[in-house]
């Protein structure tokens, strides 16, 4: 019996769903769905559930918070593993990331990973460029991107457990 895996996401400006698509590039047969978009599919059907959202103001997207509380129960009966996507690096990061999911689901999850970040000046707001700006300074753009060395850490860590 093969395992069938669910990579779901949660972006607001693309970077998530370019980790989705990456993941799922690695990890071989996985369907990806984007929950602002996507009706939710039955679980039952899948072995293994990957969450990834962006970490906005220290939090998670709206539509993945409302998914994991709504269907608790039915993930920790998965495998499952997280990924964000965030500004922040470091400790203050990896505490973002723990409290993003109910210490429950945090602590079932075989890979935990925090892939970097990346905007795309195009998609941003100008409100959220100020803030960014304000946050992290002048050309952030130029230096943010996808950790590909997390991002292989993940895909191994999951093909493994």
């Amino acid at each position: 019996m093969r395992n069938r895996t669910l990579i779901m996401y949660a972006s607001k400006y693309g970077c998530i769903e370019k980790a989705a698509m990456l993941l799922k590039s690695r990890l071989g047969e996985a369907e990806v769905m984007n929950l602002k978009y996507a009706k939710v599919p039955a679980l039952a059907s899948y072995d293994t559930v990957i969450l990834g959202s962006s970490i906005y103001f220290g939090k998670i997207r709206k539509e993945m918070a409302l998914f994991t509380s709504k269907y608790q129960q039915e993930l920790l009966n998965k495998r499952l593993g997280f990924f964000v996507c965030a500004g922040m690096t470091g400790e203050k990061a990896e505490e973002e990331l723990k409290q993003a999911y109910s210490e429950v689901l945090y602590n079932k999850a075989l890979a935990k990973e925090i892939l970097g970040d990346e905007i795309d000046p195009e998609k941003i707001s100008t409100l959220d460029r100020w803030i960014l700006r304000m946050v992290k300074g002048k050309g952030h753009e130029a230096e943010a991107g996808l950790s590909v060395d997390k991002l292989e850490k993940f895909v191994l860590t999951m093909s493994r457990s």
